[in-house]
C-alpha cells in the first residue's frame, strides 16, 4: 500500500467515526492524559490543515485553534477533503516540507501524517467505545515507517510516549500504537 492510499483509507476511518461521536462525547478524556475529545479532535484537524497548508506553500502552526466548531463532522470533511488534495497535487511528493517541529522530505511529512489520523482516529474510536481497529494495511505501513526512524526525539519533544510492551505477535495496530506509547 502506498501513503497516499493510507491516508485515504485512514481519512475514511475517521470520518466513519466522527459520525458516530455526540457533541457531548466531545467532553470525554481521551488516551492522551491533557486532552479531552474536543481537543483531540481540534488537534487532529489542526494537524491535518497543518499539513494540507504547507503542502500549499503556506506557513502553518500546529494549533488552529477551536476547528471542531458546532459540527464536528462537517468539520472533519472539510479537512479530509482539502488534505487528501493537497497530497494528490501533481509534485506534491517532491522537496521537503518545513513545519513547527522539523522539517522533513516530503515522503516522510505524508507517513506522519497518515500516522497522525490514524492513531488519533483510534484514540477516538476507543474512547466512544466504537471499533478502535486500525486498517491492517495502514499498521503495516505505519509499523514500518517508525521502526525506520529514531524515535527517541519525537518522545523527547512529547510526541510519543514510551514504548508499551507488547506481544511480538500482536496485530499491527497494537504494535504500532504499542511503539507510540499507547496501550492498545
Amino acid at each position: 500500500m502506498n501513503a497516499t492510499d493510507a491516508l485515504e483509507r485512514a481519512h475514511d476511518n475517521l470520518l466513519a467515526v466522527a459520525r458516530n461521536v455526540t457533541a457531548d462525547d466531545l467532553a470525554l478524556p481521551s488516551a492522551c492524559a491533557e486532552w479531552d475529545l474536543r481537543a483531540l479532535l481540534n488537534h487532529v484537524l489542526g494537524g491535518g490543515w497543518m499539513f494540507t497548508l504547507v503542502n500549499r506553500g503556506e506557513s502553518a502552526g500546529e494549533d488552529g485553534g477551536d476547528l471542531v466548531g458546532d459540527d464536528h463532522v462537517n468539520s472533519c470533511v472539510e479537512m479530509v477533503a482539502a488534505n487528501q488534495a493537497s497530497w494528490r497535487a501533481p509534485d506534491a511528493l517532491e522537496g521537503d516540507r518545513s513545519y513547527p517541529f522539523g522539517t522533513f522530505p516530503a515522503p516522510m511529512a505524508l507517513h506522519i501524517n497518515v500516522g497522525e489520523i490514524a492513531v488519533h482516529t483510534w484514540d477516538l474510536a476507543k474512547a466512544t467505545g466504537q471499533d478502535a481497529t486500525i486498517d491492517p494495511d495502514v499498521a503495516e505501513l505505519l509499523l514500518g515507517f517508525y521502526r525506520s526512524i529514531p524515535l527517541d526525539e519525537f518522545r523527547a519533544h512529547g510526541a510519543f510516549g514510551v514504548e508499551v510492551e507488547v506481544d511480538a505477535a500482536a496485530p499491527p495496530s497494537d504494535q504500532v500504537l504499542a511503539l507510540l506509547g499507547f496501550r492498545p
